[in-house]
């Protein structure tokens, strides 16, 4: 997980690509760096402290479950947008991975 204000100050000005429910800004820093980390940025707009939380929770299991195809010392900022508040999980995996894959962060043999 990206925690400190320097690395979210990195990735606010990182390229990004975008979907409807999400957005994602991301570094690729040393390849032989083997973490790939994330950070997850929810404002007000989505909802409630509850929403925003369970919202959080579920990208980080999809985070997690997308990881062994990410390439190697990725840095990811993901951006909830108001839409995901009422998707469901398979939706956000599905946007999720394709922002990894527009922004060209997975590994050559993952598809």
């Amino acid at each position: 997980m990206i925690r400190t204000a320097a690395d979210f100050t990195a990735l606010a000005a990182a390229p990004g690509v975008n979907t409807p429910l999400l957005g994602v800004r991301y570094l690729v820093r040393a390849e032989e760096t083997p973490a790939f980390r994330i950070g997850i940025a929810a404002s007000k707009k989505i909802g409630g402290a509850v929403v925003r939380n369970r919202i959080r929770r579920r990208l980080k299991v999809i985070a997690r479950d997308l990881a062994p195809q990410v390439r190697p010392g990725t840095d990811a900022l993901i951006g909830v947008r108001a839409a995901a508040a009422t998707a469901s999980s398979e939706q956000l995996r599905a946007a999720l991975a394709d922002c990894f894959r527009r922004a060209k962060l997975l590994k050559p043999n993952a598809s």
